[in-house]
């Protein structure tokens, strides 16, 4: 046989089906590897037992709680060559699991959460001098794995003996509306994808893997630069039964926010000068982000004015305000809406999806507080929580009363008040909303907010 028509013998252990699907497609995507995929350290042992030959590669999901884990790494060690690569994932790893794996030169540890780009880079330094390399036009992907995808509006392709590919599906369709069955039952189980397509599709699984190692029969969603705003913004801002994940890029993006609006927070010193800045530069298309400063700049000014100067508390404010409104972020007309009250005569103008996606945005900041954002302070997802209480017991979600909120609360309950108000209308002042909000905030600590706004105004 030709040695550019070889193929290299891969095998991967992992009792998550669809971890298991997604490792044979970026193996088969970089390397021309036949990938074998079993479920168990059980299956793995019996099959290795029956080789002549060990896989050139072995990828393991290390499974802790596994009481043949044991012996599969020790027949790894005793049976293995040492030109064989082990790949060990595992995010966490007791110390008696450490003591097993490291005595193995051959073995390498990678976390689940950097995968596939840490494997990616194993693997092609490992097989950099070899032809194992691919770098075929075409990749192929196993139409199980399909199921694992929000759908690809890619074009799809049939090989037809050695180097003809026939396009079975446009880009301009959707593979969820594709008739797998139909090809399955011709004994057909893998289709093709353009190379580039292959790779990008590789970037997406990349950017929500932490996602994805969290939620269960979670699929990847995959947008482009060419879908509207709303379906990219569903790539970055992901509900899964109930609960809101972020993709790792979208982090990143959202720390960067909260240092850039901390440097606009230790610049800004005159709070009319500020708001005339807000006044004149409002645009509808930026509205998250203006009502994101806005809030913040107005949260801090109040914090400092009160001497409520620690680190923490400023830190707790730009956190609540940058993450408060994100899951609105693209629907503009549900952050303009100004409390429960005004929602509930619009809400027979909005579909079930913005009914719902209004009233649980505050669970759903603090949700992505706690669980993506470890450098914000404790509490800080408290703050998002109850944004909208009111403290007459009129707010949401939890129609919650004056003596059951904190100070720090107040302030942020009525600085993202007045920043809705603000960026409503042209006419709107900082005045006006002091005249108006002495009665609807007469409740104790909220009445030490409004005095210290009133401080502000007059400086």
């Amino acid at each position: 046989m030709d040695e550019t028509n070889k193929k290299l013998s891969f095998l991967v252990v992992s009792p998550s089906q669809y971890l298991r699907q997604i490792l044979k497609f970026v193996l088969e995507t970089y390397l021309k590897a036949e990938v074998t995929e079993l479920e168990s350290e059980e299956k793995a042992l019996s099959f290795l037992k029956g080789l002549s030959l060990t896989p050139s590669l072995i990828v393991y999901d290390y499974s802790p709680n596994s009481f043949l884990v044991e012996d599969f790494v020790g027949h790894l060690r005793e049976n293995s060559s040492k030109n064989v690569r082990i790949i060990i994932l595992v995010d966490s790893i007791r110390q008696e699991g450490k003591e097993i794996l490291k005595s193995t030169p051959q073995m390498t540890i990678l976390k689940k959460s950097d995968l596939p780009s840490d494997l990616i880079k194993e693997c092609q330094n490992y097989f950099l001098e070899t032809p194992f390399l691919n770098q075929d036009e075409f990749c192929r992907i196993d139409i199980n794995f399909l199921n694992v995808l929000d759908g690809i509006n890619k074009d799809l392709y049939i090989k037809i003996g050695q180097d003809k590919f026939i396009k079975v599906f446009n880009e301009s369709e959707s593979t969820n509306s594709l008739d797998m069955k139909k090809y399955q039952d011709k004994g057909i189980q893998h289709l093709y994808l353009g190379r580039d397509t292959a790779i990008w599709v590789i970037e997406q699984i990349q950017k929500q893997m932490t996602i994805f190692l969290n939620a269960t029969n979670f699929k990847f969603i995959l947008r482009t630069r060419e879908e509207t705003a709303e379906k990219r913004f569903e790539q970055k801002v992901l509900r899964i039964h109930e609960e809101v994940h972020i993709d790792n890029d979208f982090r990143l993006t959202i720390e960067k926010a909260v240092e850039s609006v901390k440097a606009l927070v230790e610049k800004e010193k005159r709070v009319e000068k500020m708001l005339l800045s807000f006044k004149e530069n409002k645009k509808d298309y930026a509205y998250f982000t203006q009502k994101m400063n806005l809030t913040c700049l107005v949260s801090c000014l109040l914090a400092k004015e009160l001497d409520w100067m620690s680190k923490t508390t400023l830190d707790k404010l730009i956190y609540a305000s940058v993450l408060g409104d994100i899951t609105l972020a693209v629907k503009p007309h549900l952050m303009k809406i100004n409390g429960l009250s005004e929602f509930e005569k619009i809400k027979e103008t909005l579909s079930d999806e913005e009914q719902k996606l209004f009233l649980t945005h505050p669970q759903d900041a603090a949700q992505l507080i706690a669980r993506y954002f470890s450098g914000a302070p404790t509490d800080t997802d408290i703050l998002t929580l109850q944004q909208h209480e009111m403290p007459d017991g009129h707010g949401f979600p939890s129609g919650m009363r004056a003596d059951k909120i904190s100070a720090l609360s107040a302030l942020f309950i009525v600085a993202n008040d007045f920043s809705t108000y603000y960026l409503a209308g042209e006419s709107s002042s900082l005045e006006d909303f002091i005249n108006n909000s002495r009665a609807r905030y007469d409740f104790m600590n909220f009445r030490k907010i409004i005095k210290t706004l009133e401080k502000l105004r007059k400086r």
